[in-house]
């Protein structure tokens, strides 16, 4: 038989050491459960803004083998001309415990070096010339690839159902430009919802989404080639809702008395 304990805290009565425990671990117990299938990765958060010479960091939730780590600061690191690729990655060291506490250090750096050791995950990517800033405000779909002067953010990986799926920004994007064609296909329209109203979409609904829009065998993608496919079915939904904007601007009459 399962036991749920909720502790109450009335007058006269002795502060106990279950009821501090039952505290303490309640929150994490929650997140430990709803987070039970999901991958390693970003839960939610982490987004990047661009201020300058100051990249921020949103608040967030990352998983990393296996484990949930808040973070409830917003993190901010400084960036310089690179003329090459960096990455930015989050850094976790050894944990620490004394009498007290037991310590996960985390910390983020921009790192020149490509590979993902370890101990690390990438939250992000730039190549910067000199005498431009960096810019985090994207023009469109495709726009997420530029190679300089862009915070890059398509081989991050979000935490999703037993594997890493895209960030949820991308897919947002791609809905938009896709319902600004006023496609009626409902494929499409489904797809573009569920990107608009949900934080994650899973790895395995985008495969086939694009699998069947192209026509394709479906295969798995790393996160680049997933990015590049919806770049392509974007070219294809305003391929065949191009002359249904053309109609309608016809089918517009203005009369005279």
């Amino acid at each position: 038989m399962h036991e749920i304990i909720y502790p109450y805290f009335n007058r006269d009565r002795i502060l106990k050491i279950q009821t501090l425990e039952n505290l303490r671990d309640f929150p994490r117990d929650v997140l430990d459960v709803y987070s039970e299938d999901l991958s390693d990765g970003i839960v939610c958060g982490l987004t990047p803004q661009i201020d300058k010479e100051i990249i921020t960091f949103s608040k967030g939730i990352v998983k990393y083998k296996g484990e949930l780590y808040v973070i409830n600061n917003t993190p901010t690191i400084d960036y310089g001309v690179t003329e090459i690729e960096v990455l930015i990655k989050l850094n976790f060291y050894d944990e620490k415990k004394d009498k007290d506490y037991k310590t996960r250090l985390m910390e983020i750096t921009i790192d020149k070096d490509l590979e993902i050791k370890e101990n690390q995950i990438e939250i992000g990517r730039f190549k910067l010339k000199a005498g431009a800033y960096l810019r985090s405000d994207y023009q469109d779909l495709y726009d997420f690839t530029t190679e300089y002067n862009t915070i890059n953010v398509v081989h991050v990986l979000y935490a999703g159902y037993k594997e890493p799926t895209l960030s949820h920004l991308i897919l947002k994007y791609f809905a938009k430009e896709a319902l600004e064609t006023r496609t009626q296909n409902v494929m499409d329209i489904n797809f573009c919802m569920m990107a608009l109203n949900s934080g994650r979409v899973e790895r395995d609904v985008i495969l086939n989404y694009i699998a069947y829009k192209l026509e394709e065998e479906l295969k798995p993608s790393s996160n680049e080639e997933l990015h590049d496919s919806l770049v392509e079915v974007l070219k294809v939904i305003k391929r065949e809702n191009s002359g249904l904007k053309r109609r309608r601007v016809a089918d517009k009459k203005i009369i005279l008395d």
